[in-house]
């Protein structure tokens, strides 16, 4: 198949090439053949060549692979590097390729990343590291505060992910250096160190050193950068959605207030940024705040299921074994001291004799609830609607207000009680008459009457800190009243107290989401939403989600509808203008065909898919996360999404007050999808985990931690995968800008958009050596100058 890149003709591979690429070893070095002389030879050639070529160097797992280059070997110890695109593990071997010093290349705003390995022939204490300026044209230097140094710590892997991982020490956490350490004999003890060229920083050569030393030991590692003469966009061209819950950041950095929490949470966000992905919902701590005047109930569903009386009443239904569901009067109701009240209801329950609580809060002349004021009422429910009261003799003499609050089963505090009842014609007010002070208790609410306001002032905040500040290009917009569900369960809207399906809830929707839209066009913000409420339907969903979406067109018709699928097609597609398909699921012909159409394609990893194909996981190879987005580009993806960036811990596993550490458990476990509460399944090792807590013995450390993310080789290679995204996307309009007699050099340049079959055919077919890769990004950059030179 061939498509079009701004006047360019790539091909793209249909069909594998390369059928024997096998997965097993760890980065094992792979030969890289000439594409155009493979071109020329004759199919049957090609598959033998190929065979050869993969059993000669691949290896089993158990035989670590000789990667990188020898600085030096000395009794103390040896000394080596290699480009920031492996995992080193800590029995492998010392490469016998030499290198006079570690040897860099990179693009301003750029990050470089490489890993300097000491493994020492004896016990090496106090081990520091010192990095020095790199000096480069005119005496310009780039600072050593530009420079990080982290230790790549390891986890201990017990179940395998699956056939293509091991059990043993896997490296992935980076925790920073902060000091001298000891280096143990026969191991490596790699640092990943990284490089940020600035933005300003002038293109050519530059030299400085890395020092290390143990007591009266010293070594000296050169290092050399060539800066290339282009710049990396601040922004990414990749769209991105990476969970980061507030509530892991809460319970593992040992947090108390919102303050600290908003404090903890930004320097994650910048971390996400720093590595070029968005997280999904930045104005978590931010909501929008959405009021609906004029309803006078909050908390039920106003619903014409066999009322008391007229239309309507309102249902109460607590389906949680954690929470209090509860219906609240939405107006305190003022009250005279000493003065006799009556409150009168009718109630039903779904159940006979169920328990249902009627409570009267009082509130003092400040408005603080005070309770020991409180009058309440446990009774017994009824299939059939039943009348019953509460008698107050006189409110406390500072009483000035009450509230009233219905739940429809017993109030243990804990929420542990489940149930459902139903309540209509409310009446409170003086035992000696004087009418009912209580308006709607009838529960016939006009919907025309009522009004929708919106408060954006924590929004915005949010909103001008995450989106104009740090330039994230995508953000989860959560909206009051959608439904929700994926292919195990699903629930059908409520906005206000009215279900979705029903004339008010359409009306009440139209001008809330036209609100919506409307303030996210004013503040340039419309098109970077996406409206994210329905989760991988199977065929039997599909109705349910295209009203979903339907609603939502109707009431906002620019805003952006979002769906993940794990079955791909149009068969949802033409009701949403975001479709994220699970990586191994991607179809290429389809997202070109609706491509074409204005929709946009992403793809996610998670727990699948699982080896050949690229993948997360802790205990594969390292070259699958760089080579994700090549292969989004190839497939014109324009975004990618993992589910959770920090799944630290099982709630399904690890009870509470007992969270995993995943520092010394890598796997993540399954949890929700009616898992039962202990049941062991296996996600995967790293799924929804890229950075890790700073915490290493959470539950048993109590200190407050008001730092960043620990961040992981994973996370570290990720980023370079999205920064040679950007060399692509530069070189496209590079290519397209070219002057027309600079055109032969644009068609040469051109070709190195179609990415090589010796990078991959396919996203289960790719080469393990990331030499590949850093050959090809090398050859792109040389293009970009050449570009730049002859303009």
């Amino acid at each position: 198949m061939e498509q079009k890149i701004n006047g360019c003709s790539t091909k793209r591979p249909t069909k594998s090439q390369n059928p024997h690429n096998k997965t097993i070893g760890i980065d094992p070095v792979a030969k890289v053949v000439s594409i155009k002389k493979l071109r020329k030879m004759h199919l049957v050639c090609l598959l033998s060549i190929i065979y050869i070529i993969n059993a000669a160097f691949a290896h089993p797992q158990s035989s670590p692979q000789e990667v990188g280059y020898l600085l030096s070997a000395s009794p103390a110890a040896s000394i080596w590097w290699a480009e920031g695109a492996y995992k080193i593990m800590k029995n492998g071997p010392a490469p016998r390729t030499a290198s006079p010093g570690v040897s860099l290349f990179a693009a301003r705003n750029e990050y470089e990343p490489f890993l300097l390995v000491l493994k020492p022939n004896q016990r090496l204490d106090r081990v520091r590291v010192d990095c020095g300026p790199l000096a480069g044209p005119d005496g310009v230097v780039i600072d050593p505060s530009r420079i990080s140094v982290c230790h790549v710590g390891s986890v201990n892997v017990t179940v395998p992910t699956d056939e293509a991982g091991a059990a043993g020490e896997w490296p992935d956490p980076l925790p920073p250096y902060e000091g001298p350490f000891t280096a143990w004999p026969g191991e490596n003890q790699p640092l990943w160190i990284t490089v940020f060229v600035p933005a300003d920083a002038p293109a050519g050569d530059y030299a400085g050193r890395i020092f290390l030393s143990a007591g009266a030991w010293k070594f000296e590692v050169p290092v050399s950068l060539k800066v290339w003469g282009f710049t990396l966009p601040r922004e990414s061209h990749v769209r991105s959605s990476f969970g980061t819950s507030t509530g892991f950041m809460r319970l593992y950095h040992n947090l108390e207030t919102k303050e600290e929490l908003e404090q903890v949470a930004d320097l994650y966000y910048r971390n996400l940024r720093d590595h070029r992905v968005a997280p999904r919902d930045p104005m978590e701590l931010y909501p929008m705040k959405v009021s609906v005047k004029g309803v006078g109930w909050r908390g039920g569903e106003f619903t014409g299921e066999l009322p008391h009386s007229g239309k309507r009443a309102v249902k109460a239904a607590d389906d949680s074994i954690s929470a209090d569901v509860e219906v609240i009067y939405e107006n305190r109701i003022p009250v005279t001291p000493g003065t006799p009240y009556r409150m009168t209801w009718w109630a039903r329950t779904a159940a006979a004799g169920q328990k249902y609580t009627a409570l009267i809060q009082g509130y003092n002349a400040e408005g603080v609830w005070e309770p020991a004021w409180n009058r309440l009422s446990l009774a017994d429910g009824s299939l059939k609607w039943k009348s019953d009261s509460i008698e107050v003799a006189g409110f406390a003499p500072e009483t000035r207000s009450v509230s009233v609050h219905f739940f429809p089963v017993f109030r243990d505090g804990r929420g542990s009680a489940t149930g459902t009842a139903f309540f209509d014609d409310v009446s409170f007010g003086p035992a000696a008459g004087g009418g009912n002070l209580l308006s709607g208790g009838d529960m016939e609410m006009d919907p025309a009457g009522m009004s929708v306001e919106v408060d954006w002032t924590e929004f915005d905040r949010g909103a001008r800190r995450y989106l104009d500040e740090l330039g994230f290009n995508a953000f989860d917009l959560r909206l009051e009243g959608l439904g929700a569900g994926s292919f195990y369960s699903r629930e059908k809207g409520i906005f206000a107290g009215f279900r979705q399906g029903t004339p008010a809830y359409d009306s009440l929707m139209s001008r809330y989401l036209g609100q919506v839209e409307k303030h996210l066009e004013e503040n340039r913000w419309l098109g970077k939403e996406y409206i994210y409420w329905f989760d991988e339907p199977d065929p039997k969903d599909y109705p349910f989600v295209r009203e979903g979406m339907l609603n939502i067109r109707k009431a906002a018709p620019r805003l952006t509808r979002f769906i993940t699928e794990h079955r791909p097609g149009p068969d949802i597609m033409d009701v949403s203008e975001v479709s994220c398909t699970i990586f191994h699921r991607v179809d290429p012909k389809i997202v070109a065909e609706l491509g074409a159409k204005g929709r946009e394609f992403w793809s996610y990893l998670c727990t699948g898919p699982k080896a050949p194909w690229v993948t997360l996981f802790i205990d594969h190879p390292a070259v699958n996360l760089r080579l994700w987005p090549w292969m989004s580009y190839r497939f014109g993806l324009k975004g990618i999404l993992v589910w959770e960036a920090m799944y630290w811990t099982s709630h399904n596993v690890y009870p509470e007050g007992r969270p995993q550490n995943p520092w010394t458990d890598p796997m993540s476990y399954t949890s929700g999808y009616g898992t039962p509460y202990g049941e062991i399944r296996y996600w995967g090792n790293g799924d929804g985990r890229f950075i890790y807590p700073p915490n290493r013995n959470v539950g048993v450390d109590k200190a407050k931690y008001l730092g960043g993310p620990v961040n992981s080789v994973r996370w570290e290679i990720l980023r370079e995968g999205l920064e040679d995204y950007e060399y692509l996307w530069l070189l496209e309009r590079a290519v397209r800008d070219a002057p027309d007699g600079e055109k032969p050099l644009a068609a040469g340049a051109c070709e190195l958009l179609d990415v090589p079959a010796a990078m991959f055919v396919s996203g289960q077919e790719y080469t393990k050596d990331p030499r590949v890769i850093l050959e090809h990004r090398r050859k792109i950059a040389l293009a970009l100058e050449a570009l730049a030179k002859a303009r």
